[in-house]
């Protein structure tokens, strides 16, 4: 019974988080071939000032991409 934990940075929609669940659990499915109804996946979501990436913290990159849209709409 796989458990999956996938820490990002907060501000996905509840659909996008749907989205990242089922891709997840179809990837692991096909990878070991655990059957789906027992595959189980957390999201842990952590304000973007707690994270770092390529040495550089509060990168904000989902919040960032989020800003982005929202400008290119209007």
């Amino acid at each position: 019974m796989p458990f999956i934990t996938c820490d990002l940075e907060e501000g996905l929609t509840d659909t996008e988080k749907r989205a990242l669940v089922t891709k997840m659990t179809e990837i692991t499915h096909r990878c070991i071939g655990s059957a789906m109804e027992h595959i189980n996946v957390v999201l842990r979501e952590h304000p973007a000032s707690n994270i770092g990436e390529a040495g550089q913290a509060g990168r904000a990159l989902i919040s960032n991409r989020k800003k982005t849209a929202r400008s290119a709409a209007a």
